[in-house]
C-alpha cells in the first residue's frame, strides 16, 4: 500500500508535519493487515499512532457500548486509541489494514519545529518566570496540549461544500443564511464600492453569483475568524484585542495592494493578512486556561515571538489550509525573502507589514523600501520611497472600506 501526502495530510495529528516530514514518517511507518476478529489493544500499541486505512472494526472501551468504525468514516482520521485510554481495544468486523507511525519520530519533527522558529533568540537571557513559562508551553506543544483553534462552523462547511465540483452559489447561500449577520456582511460588500454594478441586490444566492463561489469562501473565512480573537481573561483581552486590530490592518492592505496592483487574489490576500499572526491564539488561550501568572507584559511578548511561528504553522496545517499561506505565517517578517520572479502571497503580506508599521511609526529595523524584494517584484518599474509613498495614498480609501467591513 501505498502511503502518500494526499492521505498523509488529512491525518491527526499526522497533518501538522511539514510535507517533506510526513513523507518520512511514512516511510517508517508500520503496515498490519488483520483478519475479521482479531484485536488491538491502546496498551500494546501506546508508543503508535494507530490509524484504520481499509475495512471495519468495533472500537471497545470500559464501561461504554460499542462504536463501529469504517475506514470511509472521518473518525479514521483520527488515531484508533487517544493519548491516556490504555484501557481501549478494537474488534475487526472485516478483513483491515492499519497503519502505525511512530509517536517518538513525530515528537523528534515537532521539536526540529519549535528550534527551528527559537533559532538566533537563544542567545537572549531569559527571566526565570520567562524560561519556565517558555518550557511549559513549548511541552504543552510538544504533547499536543496545546489546544490548536478549529476552522469556525461556517467557514469549515463552506470549504466542504465548495470540495465538490458541482457545488452551486444556492448550496454556498443555504449555509450561509442560517448565519444572518455574515449573509448580510456578503450582501454588503456585493452591493459596496469594492464590487461595482449597477443594481442593488438584496438575497444573499444573488450576493454570491455577483461574487463567484471562490470569492464568497475566501469572504466567508475571513469574516467567521474575528471569534477566535476572544477571551475569557481581563488580562489577556487587551492583547487579543490588540492582535485582531493589528490583524485587520494588515489584511486590508494586503487587499488593497493587490487590487491596486491587479496581482493575485484581493480576497485572498485578506486572508492571508488575517492569519500572518494567527499562532499566538493558541498560546494566550493556553496562558488562560492554565491561570499561569504573567506580571511582566515584555515577558510575555518574548514568549510570543518565540513560539508563534511553530504554533501559527501548526494552525495552518490544522486547518488545511493552503501551502502560501504557511509561508506566510512563517515569514511575514523576513524582509528580504526572494523566492522566484514573481510576486506572491507572502511578498503582498510582507509590503503590508512594512506599511502598517510605516503608518504606526514603528520604524525600528525596518530596511528602506527599495531594498525590500517583495516590492521590487510588485513594482519592477520604480521603487523609489516617493513613489511607494504614492501607492499606499492611492490604496488608502479602499483599505478603509474594507477595515469596516472586518469590523463590522
Amino acid at each position: 500500500m501505498q502511503l502518500d501526502n494526499t492521505r498523509l495530510k488529512h491525518l491527526i495529528p499526522i497533518k501538522q508535519l511539514q510535507s517533506e516530514q510526513r513523507l518520512q514518517i511514512a516511510k517508517q511507518s508500520q503496515l498490519l493487515q488483520l483478519h475479521s476478529g482479531d484485536e488491538l489493544s491502546a496498551n500494546e500499541e501506546q508508543f503508535w499512532f494507530v490509524y484504520l486505512f481499509e475495512g471495519k472494526l468495533d472500537l471497545l472501551e470500559k464501561g461504554c457500548p460499542p462504536v463501529l468504525l469504517s475506514a470511509e468514516d472521518k473518525r479514521a482520521l483520527y488515531p484508533l486509541f487517544n493519548e491516556g485510554e490504555q484501557s481501549a481495544r478494537v474488534l475487526t468486523q472485516t478483513g483491515c489494514i492499519i497503519v502505525r507511525f511512530e509517536k517518538q519520530l513525530f515528537n523528534r519533527f515537532i521539536d526540529q519545529e519549535l528550534l527551528m522558529a527559537d533559532d538566533g533568540l537563544d542567545t537572549v537571557q531569559m527571566s526565570e518566570v520567562e524560561s519556565n513559562l517558555f518550557n511549559e508551553i513549548m511541552r504543552a506543544y510538544n504533547t499536543g496540549k496545546l489546544k490548536l483553534p478549529s476552522l469556525p462552523d461556517i467557514a469549515l462547511k463552506v470549504r466542504q461544500a465548495l470540495a465538490s465540483p458541482y457545488a452551486s452559489a444556492a448550496e454556498v447561500a443555504r449555509i450561509v443564511a442560517v448565519d444572518p449577520p455574515m449573509a448580510a456582511r456578503l450582501i454588503s460588500v456585493a452591493n459596496g464600492p469594492l464590487n461595482r454594478a449597477v443594481d442593488p441586490i438584496h438575497s444573499i444566492q444573488a450576493a454570491i453569483v455577483r461574487l463567484g463561489v471562490q470569492t464568497s469562501k475566501e469572504l466567508v473565512t475571513s469574516f467567521s475568524i474575528k471569534q477566535l480573537f476572544v477571551t475569557r481573561s481581563k488580562i489577556l483581552n487587551q492583547r487579543m484585542r490588540e492582535l485582531y486590530d493589528h490583524s485587520i490592518e494588515v489584511a486590508s492592505i494586503s487587499f488593497a495592494l493587490s487590487k491596486q496592483s491587479k496581482k493575485l487574489s484581493p480576497d485572498h490576500m485578506m486572508l492571508a493578512g488575517l492569519l500572518h499572526n494567527i499562532g499566538v491564539i493558541p498560546i494566550l488561550s493556553y496562558v488562560e486556561d492554565t491561570g499561569l501568572e504573567i506580571n511582566d507584559v515584555a515577558e510575555l511578548d518574548r514568549i510570543l515571538n518565540r513560539l508563534r511561528i511553530a504554533v501559527g504553522a501548526m494552525v495552518i496545517r490544522h486547518w488545511d489550509l493552503s501551502d502560501d499561506l504557511l509561508e506566510v505565517v512563517e515569514n511575514y517578517e523576513n524582509w528580504q525573502r526572494d523566492e522566484g520572479d514573481t510576486t506572491d502571497t507572502c511578498d503582498m503580506v510582507i509590503i503590508a507589514q512594512i506599511y502598517h508599521r510605516l503608518k504606526c511609526h514603528q520604524i525600528k529595523d525596518l530596511p528602506d523600501i527599495n531594498k525590500v524584494p517583495a516590492f521590487k517584484k510588485l513594482y519592477p518599474d520604480n521603487q523609489s520611497a516617493d513613489f511607494a509613498q504614492n501607492v499606499f495614498q492611492q490604496a488608502h480609501d479602499e483599505i478603509a472600506e474594507i477595515l469596516q467591513l472586518l469590523k463590522m
